[in-house]
């Protein structure tokens, strides 16, 4: 081949080698813009789609960019008592440039001081041959108009509605949070078209429990969860605590109406903050109370228990049948066998029931089906297949467990868990309650079997004498299942009785407490879950046995189960007519975290270094307040603000205390 043909084809191999390339990037650059939704949620990734295509827009000299927020904000979720648990506010991001700036230093010089951002480091941005540079994110309103007033050439803002949670760690879990637009859990995730404004269908909202056809009409409705925020954040300190003194890797709460199966709280650990998800594993992002496969050990006798209260009390409904038809009574076949179980803790022997009776019982109270909620079940673990409590393969998640052995205590009714109690439309004082509120009126239980289920386990289980079953005690049962022991250890053969169990004893792997507050008709049901304790010796069985023996870690304390009874007993408050006009709007957005001098000029400029006055307004129009500064905020009371520390004026540290007292109106 000669020089010049050989050239020739050198020339095609390497056009084509450069277009397979372009095409390869082209491709590569499709998948990260649609599949990877990681960059897009990526704190130091690009903003999104919009503010790159301002970039790409052409506009006159001087004039500032902004787009308009959504035409339909997203709505906002708040707990029983109005107290904000997520917000939508709208920020603004700066960029230049660096072609059509006129003067690069005057520039520099004019943001330095409303940026806390140095020249020096200005400057370079300012002055390079990019087309587009960053130069803030996060900005307010007050800030972002006190830029657009000064009418720098080549600087421009765009609009980025965010979303919020003042609350950080406490309930994140329920409320979920919210990625690129749209909700990726909890009520965020099932509630996401709803709180968009998109408009539904009567099958949409029905999906969605709701019976009114005009919830949603282009605007994103307020959203009221049965949460109340002072027990969430008790019982969340409560987990974190017996987790680390047991040693677990895993925990979850859960606190029900037992009349209603209104969610008061649930709590999962580890925790995390929804405001920067992105920085936590999907061990903290996972809700255990749905995932955690929950083994109730000998608390699995409680519903074999009542099993077989209920089939003597069916028998006995037949008996009267008969005996009113004229036919001969049938003796009602129960065998006194009892079921003993050992090492575990001391669980009293229960009458023994048939398997396939003790089977229907199970799917009566709802384990092999899909409870009805609104609770996010996507990842919740499977019921065993087996339908035997006894059996020590058996497990559901905390949440089934819960709702059944809430039935089994409130007289017989199957509930439905909720989080949502209802829904306002924008600036409408009407709300629109939620379907699954409304206490089920079938009864699946025969009305005597929850009474004497009850006198069962005070008598028998926690050992109280019939004068005091009868008090409005709590009542809290507990289990704790053993991890096994290597299978070349001493005691894999061990004729001891807790070889017996299957299982050889090293620690405490799983620990379990279903309780009823009062034990007779309760008002309240809760379960409480540790999980995969990190070392043997890091749980010791004997410091959590049932309460009545020794103290229980596992029991929440005095103080904490007062402040249940406080919730259950009082009705949610109700919003004034005027409530979202007025003490609903929408504070300055939450600053952003920024290098020390950025917060001091930030600070010099905003004065918020000095404490505001919050005394006589509502509770919510004071966090509101506050929320711009770093403190550790203590509530004591409720109602209106009547006094405060620090006093108004007086100069506040990063991190300080301030204590809020309130007081009801008369």
């Amino acid at each position: 081949m000669t020089y010049h043909g050989n050239n020739q084809v050198q020339r095609r191999r390497k056009l084509h080698a450069d277009k397979r390339r372009k095409k390869l990037l082209l491709l590569l650059a499709l998948v990260l813009a649609t599949g990877s939704g990681a960059l897009l949620f990526h704190r130091d990734t690009l903003f999104a789609l919009p503010e790159i295509l301002s970039w790409l827009k052409e506009s006159r000299t001087g004039e500032v960019l902004a787009f308009s927020p959504p035409s339909s904000p997203r709505g906002d979720i708040y707990d029983r008592n109005f107290r904000r648990l997520a917000a939508t506010y709208d920020t603004y991001a700066l960029y230049a440039r660096p072609l059509e700036m006129e003067d690069p230093a005057q520039a520099a010089e004019l943001l330095e001081p409303l940026l806390g951002l140095e020249k020096n480091s200005l400057l370079p941005s300012l002055k390079s041959e990019r087309g587009f540079v960053w130069l803030a994110k996060g900005i307010g309103h007050s800030l972002a108009d006190t830029i657009k007033e000064r009418n720098i050439r080549g600087i421009y803002q765009v609009v980025e509605s965010k979303r919020f949670y003042p609350n950080k760690e406490c309930a994140s879990h329920a409320v979920g949070f919210v990625g690129n637009g749209q909700g990726l859990d909890g009520v965020e995730f099932e509630y996401n078209a709803l709180l968009r404004g998109e408009e539904l269908n009567t099958g949409e909202l029905q999906t969605l429990h709701f019976q009114a056809a005009d919830i949603s009409g282009g605007v994103g409705p307020h959203l009221v969860l049965n949460i109340d925020l002072m027990v969430q954040a008790g019982l969340e300190q409560f987990l974190q605590k017996r987790a680390r003194i047991t040693g677990a890797e895993r925990g979850a709460v859960l606190l029900m109406d037992a009349n209603s199966g209104a969610i008061l709280a649930m709590a999962s650990y580890p925790a995390f903050n929804p405001n920067n998800y992105w920085d936590f594993s999907s061990t903290a992002l996972t809700n255990h109370a749905l995932t955690e496969p929950v083994y109730p050990g000998e608390l699995g006798l409680i519903f074999q228990q009542a099993a077989a209260i209920e089939l003597k009390n069916e028998k006995a409904e037949e008996a009267r049948a008969r005996e009113k038809s004229g036919e001969a009574a049938v003796p009602p076949v129960l065998a006194p066998e009892t079921l003993k179980r050992k090492n575990i803790s001391e669980a009293p022997p229960v009458t023994s029931v048939a398997p396939d009776y003790l089977a229907g019982f199970l799917t009566r109270l709802g384990f092999d089906s899909k409870p009805r909620t609104d609770i996010p079940l996507k990842n919740e673990v499977s019921t065993s297949a087996f339908l035997h409590p006894g059996d020590l393969s058996f497990h559901a998640s905390a949440l089934r467990l819960l709702t059944g052995f809430t039935a089994l205590v409130n007289g017989g009714r199957l509930v439905h868990p909720h989080l949502l109690a209802s829904a306002f439309p924008d600036q409408d004082p009407v709300p629109v309650a939620t379907t699954l509120g409304v206490p089920a009126e079938e009864i699946i239980l025969h009305p005597d079997t929850s009474g004497e289920l009850n006198d069962f386990l005070a008598e028998k289980w926690l050992k109280r004498s019939s004068r005091d079953s009868n008090a409005q005690f709590p009542m809290f049962l507990e289990t704790h299942r053993f991890a096994a022991a290597p299978e070349n250890s001493g005691q894999a053969g061990s004729d001891e009785p807790k070889a017996a169990l299957g299982q050889a004893d090293t620690g405490v792997s799983q620990s379990l407490l279903l309780g009823a507050i009062p034990g007779r008709k309760p008002l309240l049901t809760m379960a409480v879950l540790l999980s995969s304790f990190k070392a043997a010796e890091g749980a010791d069985p004997g410091s959590l046995e049932d309460f009545g023996r020794k103290l229980s870690l596992m029991r929440p304390g005095q103080d904490l189960i007062k402040k249940m009874l406080f919730v259950a007993e009082r009705a949610p408050l109700v919003p004034t007519p005027d409530f979202w006009a007025r003490d609903n709007a929408a504070p300055e957005p939450p600053l952003p975290a920024e290098t020390p001098e950025k917060k001091a000029a930030l600070s010099a400029n905003t004065d918020r270094t000095s404490m505001p006055d919050v005394t006589g307004k509502s509770l919510r129009a004071g966090l509101q307040a506050l929320q711009h500064f770093n403190l550790e905020l203590k509530l004591v009371g409720s109602g209106r603000i009547v006094s405060q520390h620090p006093s108004p004026g007086a100069e506040l540290t990063d991190g300080g205390a301030c204590v809020l007292k309130m007081a009801e109106e008369i």
